[in-house]
């Protein structure tokens, strides 16, 4: 009998432990969230052309994307689209670089992923809260969201073509058990664009022009 009962308790226990062993969010948004820059250079649009995941990290801390652009930040937004220092693969490279993680549905520990709807709305999981594998419940966490074309599945695929990126501000963010009440994620980010940052030379192009302009003076200068 005491078998039968210690038998019955560990099955609850470990019950226990799945139900509550990950933090819990919520992965959605109406309308007017991510705007698509990349089909038309320049312009940006609302359209179900993105894909959306978020990364998570310590709290409080800043993503090393900011270490790039000096902004926690992406600077398009809205429905414009200026030049800017960065290159597509230094963005890419700093939002992957692993001091934040990629959001993993505890279920099956799948990419936290969904497509912009037509109004450039997100939902993800029915608009239904959902674990994130690595995180517990009752923690605070400083999350950002990512976006990228929707003809790339993942973000990794996505750097690798040299594909538009696009993040939001960060956010301080509560995950909650399986029976609480996830925070609203997205309704708390501001709307931010998707674009291919202009290319910057590299300091040995910009060498190489130089000496070419160089030698076409001096070939005038011979004429």
């Amino acid at each position: 009998m005491k078998k039968i009962i210690a038998i019955s308790l560990l099955t609850v226990s470990v019950a226990a432990t799945s139900a509550f062993g990950q933090g819990y969010f919520q992965f959605t948004s109406g309308k007017s969230q991510v705007y698509d820059g990349f089909t038309t250079a320049g312009v940006s649009a609302l359209g179900a052309t993105v894909n959306v995941g978020f990364l998570w990290g310590a709290a409080s801390t800043t993503p090393s994307i900011a270490t790039v652009t000096g902004l926690a930040s992406t600077p398009k937004t809205g429905n414009s689209q200026t030049a800017e220092s960065y290159t597509v693969a230094q963005a890419w490279s700093a939002i992957l670089d692993g001091s934040f993680t990629l959001a993993q549905n505890a279920s099956g520990n799948t990419l936290v992923v969904t497509t912009s709807t037509a109004t450039g709305g997100l939902q993800y999981n029915g608009g239904v809260g959902f674990g994130v594998t690595g995180t517990s419940p009752g923690s605070a966490y400083t999350i950002y969201e990512i976006s990228w074309s929707s003809q790339y599945a993942t973000p990794q695929l996505a750097h690798a073509a040299g594909g538009a990126v696009g993040w939001s501000t960060p956010l301080q963010y509560t995950a909650v058990s399986s029976i609480g009440t996830p925070q609203t994620m997205v309704g708390s980010f501001a709307s931010y664009g998707t674009f291919i940052p202009a290319a910057v030379p590299e300091p040995a192009t910009i060498a190489l022009a130089g000496l070419g302009g160089l030698a076409l003076l001096a070939l005038r200068r011979k004429k």
